[in-house]
């Protein structure tokens, strides 16, 4: 696995508490936690869906699949939810950027045999 020295250096990205991972012979990016209590953990995102309605707090939930791939601190990630809110933070600040910078895609059907991110 191929890892970024740095994220790239604007002023969203240059704080960023993850950089981007490239798993050889993969058309997809992970994602390596670079600090906190997950520091060093390696993912990917699979599916990704928003609830077709908001909940009673007048937020619109989302739900995503994610592998983890590689735990080098043998963390228990199964089912925490600390770690699920946490990546699906990041996950939100990475759809947030795609938004803001035109790059999102609007108009796609979703195939399951491949990554979002």
């Amino acid at each position: 696995m191929t890892i970024q020295n740095k994220n790239s250096p604007t002023d969203k990205t240059k704080n960023r508490r993850y950089t981007f991972a490239q798993k050889e012979g993969t058309d997809y990016s992970c994602i390596k936690l670079t600090e906190g209590k997950f520091k060093d953990v390696i993912y990917h995102y699979g599916k990704v869906s928003f609830a077709p309605e908001e909940n009673a707090e007048g937020n619109l939930p989302m739900k995503f699949d994610y592998t983890i791939d590689k735990n080098p601190n043998n963390l228990i990630l199964l089912d925490n939810s600390e770690f699920i809110d946490y990546i699906g933070d990041i996950l939100l600040e990475l759809l947030e950027e795609k938004l803001d910078n035109g790059t999102a895609i609007t108009d796609w059907k979703y195939n399951t045999s491949q990554p979002l991110l």
